[in-house]
């Protein structure tokens, strides 16, 4: 499978499934979304490079 199709896939396991309300439960730290997001960027840019060379 092609990486940029698993990292959507991924995307939306993160933001558009039954885990959002783990992380939109009350008590859950107001950056976690922040960091869910960084991650996902931080793995698009990963692979982007690494497709580059």
């Amino acid at each position: 499978m092609d990486k940029t199709l698993l990292l959507f896939l991924f995307g939306v396991l993160l933001f558009a499934s039954p885990l959002v309300g783990w992380w939109t439960a009350p008590g859950t730290h107001v950056l976690t979304v922040y960091v869910l997001w960084a991650v996902l960027i931080g793995l698009i840019a990963l692979v982007a490079y690494r497709d580059e060379r």
